[in-house]
């Protein structure tokens, strides 16, 4: 479903049912007293949806209680946040997002939380690059022949994102900015309906991450044409880079993390990162993953901390530049 209006969008956000004033968290001697729920702001079958489901029986392995995942996709994530933002701070209900939730701040005029004040950082799970993708009927073999096209049809081509302000989104204005071409942007609500707008001729081409578009690549159902980080990927090894096609000195890769409600107690959040990080050590989810280009973080909530401001400053500096502001 592509996201058009606005005032949709807003009501989306706002309609949702506001939880009261949260009660100081539980004790982290208590935690896990019952199952433990990660929002996923994303449609199932997009990369955070793809990773935290595999991971959660990992983690429920660990801390001895069932871990369920429940998409709530909508406003580039922003609702699953808000929720969790509101949540009891007690441990038992967190937070699966991405840079998304870092790139789409500068076009939201009010998301109903503050994501270094309301939400408290748990682990940066993984870095993860995303594939330039188009239909395999464009007829263009590399990025040299796409940035000819685009610029023959400045407006024609249509690229998909997974939200506004997404980090598919904001990949793709950084490359119009720097080839100096113009495509037309729409929204999805996640990387699985936009990869699904890429595959159907709906959208052109899409910059969808590799856990998604790698299988879609491999059955030759997408035209892969470049890689957004600076080095190739183990996962498509013969797809250059956006650097080595010309575009050069873009390195951009999309990151997943977990939060707990902002309040959680230091304890309980330092419990929830040892049973991450112990997770994301499996043999069972490195072989999973490992193979698709995933590189594994597993960071302590101080340097996770510390490294979400610094992208909130990188990508508030990057939306500036690029010209994106805040929807009216």
């Amino acid at each position: 479903m592509i996201v058009t209006s606005t005032m949709k969008w807003c009501a989306a956000l706002f309609g949702f049912a506001l939880v009261g004033t949260a009660p100081l968290g539980a004790s982290a001697a208590d935690w896990p007293a019952r199952p433990v729920a990660i929002l996923d702001g994303f449609q199932p079958g997009g990369g955070t949806d793809v990773l935290v489901r595999f991971l959660a029986p990992e983690v429920s392995k660990i801390i001895g209680q069932q871990v369920i995942v429940e998409n709530r996709s909508g406003a580039s994530g922003h609702i699953a946040a808000q929720a969790v933002s509101r949540a009891s701070p007690d441990g038992h209900t967190l937070l699966v997002q991405t840079t998304t939730m870092i790139t789409s701040q500068s076009l939201v005029r009010n998301p109903g939380y503050d994501v270094q004040r309301d939400l408290a950082p748990v682990t940066q799970l993984t870095r993860i690059g995303a594939v330039l993708v188009a239909h395999p009927v464009l007829p263009v073999r590399n990025v040299r022949e796409f940035l000819a096209l685009a610029k023959k049809r400045p407006g024609e081509l249509i690229f998909a994102s997974s939200g506004v302000g997404s980090f598919a989104h904001v990949v793709g204005e950084l490359v119009q900015q720097h080839t100096n071409i113009r495509a037309t942007h729409v929204p999805y609500r996640g990387a699985n309906p936009a990869t699904i707008a890429v595959l159907s001729g709906e959208a052109t081409f899409a910059f969808i991450g590799q856990l998604v578009s790698v299988p879609h690549i491999a059955s030759g159902r997408l035209k892969a044409l470049a890689v957004t980080t600076i080095r190739r990927s183990p996962a498509v090894p013969n797809v250059p880079t956006l650097d080595e096609s010309g575009v050069k000195g873009l390195d951009v890769a999309n990151w997943y993390g977990i939060w707990a409600p902002g309040r959680t107690q230091g304890a309980t959040v330092d419990a929830l990162n040892r049973a991450f990080v112990r997770a994301l050590g499996s043999s069972v989810v490195r072989g999973r993953f490992e193979k698709e280009g995933v590189e594994f973080v597993g960071s302590s909530p101080a340097e996770f901390a510390a490294y979400v401001k610094s992208e909130v400053t990188r990508w508030a500096d990057v939306a500036r530049k690029a010209g994106l502001k805040p929807e009216s």
